[in-house]
């Protein structure tokens, strides 16, 4: 039960964060419908969260990250065991990519009421408005955790577009598990090796690739619940195709340019031209994909 305190609060924060719902800057896993209302319902959820956890918390500091978990949902052997691969996570993330640390530690709460695995790059709940990353704890306890897609988000920051986000992130997780060790745990797409197999097959049902063109045009697509899967999937497998063609660090410019059309900018191709490009590069048998029908 909350004192009035805390009620006072929630409200407070509630209010101030009213005009702004569009801007938090929150990323979700495995929710990609960011409309005003479920993003300030989410934030508001997660302002309970902090103040649950920090009310009793078990916390490991490191140089880039801190840890903040419910007392009790992890042994201290497994919370010391996470603090050490998040870190590890986050410097690798850091060596993969050339993005600097951040000034501010990434702070990462974990607890068994958090249902999905989500990131706020600049938390509009504090002062500094540092990295918060919000994942379950039975996640954590089973090696089943995110972390590293989640860590992307908070490491490298926005990316003007709900695609190139969520791709960057789980292409980046992908690499880094493969190429410095710790693990990737699928969100919605599987691993670099197989991502691509799973597009082809997305891509060959009916108006696969016509449905794909309507995603990557928006920065924020309006998906339904049986979309979502396929919404990862693809843009997991067309930014990876990106990052090999472009180069990790061309990419990266892309990404934290935070603009929309900051692929067209940086390439002098078209949207349009890559998708075509990419479609093809999948070498669907049928014709469809590669004619982006």
């Amino acid at each position: 039960m909350r004192d009035r305190g805390e009620d006072d609060d929630m409200a407070l924060l509630v209010q101030l964060f009213a005009p702004m719902r569009r801007h938090l800057g929150l990323v979700i896993a495995a929710i990609v419908i960011l409309s005003p209302t479920f993003v300030m319902a989410d934030f508001s959820d997660d302002f309970r969260t902090v103040n649950q956890v920090d009310h009793n918390a078990a916390i490991r500091v490191r140089d880039n990250i801190e840890v903040h978990s419910l007392d009790g949902s992890l042994t201290p052997a497994q919370l010391d065991d996470f603090a050490d691969l998040a870190e590890k996570g986050a410097a690798d993330i850091g060596r993969f990519t050339g993005v600097p640390p951040r000034k501010q530690r990434i702070l990462i709460y974990l607890s068994p009421r958090i249902d999905i695995s989500h990131t706020y790059p600049h938390y509009p709940g504090s002062v500094h408005h540092e990295a918060r990353v919000f994942i379950d704890s039975e996640r954590v306890e089973h090696h089943t955790a995110p972390y590293l897609h989640e860590l992307v988000h908070a490491v490298v920051g926005d990316g003007g577009s709900m695609w190139l986000e969520e791709g960057f992130a789980s292409w980046v997780a992908s690499s880094v598990a493969s190429t410095y060790g710790g693990y990737y745990a699928p969100v919605l797409s599987q691993d670099n090796d197989r991502v691509d197999a799973q597009a082809r097959e997305v891509l060959e049902r009916a108006r696969g690739a016509a449905v794909a063109a309507n995603w990557f045009d928006s920065d924020s697509p309006d998906l339904s619940q049986r979309d979502r899967r396929a919404f990862y999937i693809l843009s997991h497998s067309f930014t990876k195709f990106l990052g090999n063609t472009l180069g990790t660090s061309r990419l990266v410019r892309v990404h934290r340019a935070n603009n929309v059309r900051a692929l067209e900018l940086t390439s002098g191709i078209s949207l349009d031209e890559w998708r075509t490009r990419w479609m093809a590069s999948l070498g669907e048998s049928r014709g469809r994909v590669a004619a982006g029908r």
